[in-house]
């Protein structure tokens, strides 16, 4: 039921085949086999997967911007105390954070064109089914729209997730200095409790 209520919204919102050149309307495979409503069914699927990405690449960013106000407050606490290391270390905390917003951004997009790769598949699902069952034409219909329209969207999708997985490490890489500064930190001053500070 949660499927079909996530299909029907998107398709609802007009989001389905939006960005897509070639569509293969349903009413065209009314006579298709239980088989080819199995392949097409399988599709659909990745569109409900392709959403769910989506929504937690969302919700990773909303998170991340509470992180940073909370991390402009530790810095405001540290100058407020005129702690130096405190200040640098909250500073280099929040390098950290605006390269994960940065991340976070990035994978929205690339979420995104996931679920049109998705809704591409879906697309190419219906046409292999129009030509596997010999309908509309059958054999003369043209899959090779359909195959070239999935494929340029699926490497558009590995493209834009090799651009994340960059990003996602340059964040991490700042996460582990970060770490390293605040061992340094600590193990100077005893201090576990400042650089972040929640009061």
């Amino acid at each position: 039921m949660k499927r079909l209520a996530i299909l029907a919204a998107l398709l609802g919102a007009g989001c389905s085949g939006s960005k897509l050149s070639y569509r293969v309307d349903m009413d065209k495979l009314k006579d298709m086999s239980r088989q080819g409503q199995i392949w097409i069914y399988d599709a659909e699927n990745e569109i409900v997967v392709a959403l769910d990405r989506l929504d937690e690449a969302k919700e990773e960013l909303a998170l991340i911007r509470l992180r940073k106000k909370q991390a402009e407050a530790s810095i405001d606490a540290a100058e407020k105390k005129k702690n130096r290391g405190a200040v640098e270390m909250a500073e280099s905390w929040m390098k950290y954070l605006e390269a994960m917003e940065r991340y976070a951004k990035e994978r929205i997009g690339a979420a995104e064109v996931g679920v049109t790769a998705a809704q591409a598949a879906v697309e190419l699902a219906k046409a292999q089914v129009i030509n596997r069952e010999d309908l509309l034409g059958g054999k003369d219909f043209a899959i090779k729209d359909y195959q070239d329209q999935y494929k340029e969207w699926n490497q558009d999708h590995q493209k834009e997730m090799k651009r994340v997985n960059r990003l996602r490490k340059a964040a991490r890489d700042l996460e582990q200095r970060w770490w390293v500064q605040r061992r340094r930190f600590t193990a100077q001053t005893g201090d576990y409790d400042s650089g972040l500070w929640t009061d």
